[in-house]
């Protein structure tokens, strides 16, 4: 996969659509999230900025807890925000509450090859 595959602003995702994006990219960072969550909103242009950051690296997605609650549930969320990391599809990390950048930016390196 090229670089120019890999998106540049976090992906959407949601119930049908999440186990197909964390298998297609080798690191994939999810975003659980909800509207109502204050912390999650300060962390969002942190994520947007990530995105851009590592694109063609790491892809981004978020996926809102309100609406998607299947996913939120598989996955045992029960603090928002929460950053599950997924290396080749194999959920390997999980961060939870609103973290700054250089912090999240640590975490996800340990697994960037």
């Amino acid at each position: 996969m090229t670089e120019n595959q890999y998106p540049s602003e976090p992906l959407e995702l949601n119930d049908d659509n999440f186990e197909e994006i964390v298998k297609r990219y080798p690191l994939v960072v999810v975003d659980f999230w909800a509207v109502w969550c204050p912390p999650c909103t300060l962390i969002a242009p942190v994520i947007h900025e990530l995105a851009r950051e590592l694109s063609g690296r790491v892809v981004f997605g978020k996926i809102d807890v309100s609406r998607y609650k299947l996913t939120a549930s598989k996955f045992g969320i029960m603090a928002i925000p929460t950053l599950l990391i997924f290396k080749k599809g194999n959920l390997v990390d999980r961060i939870t509450g609103a973290f700054p950048k250089e912090s999240i930016l640590e975490k996800i390196k340990k697994y960037m090859e």
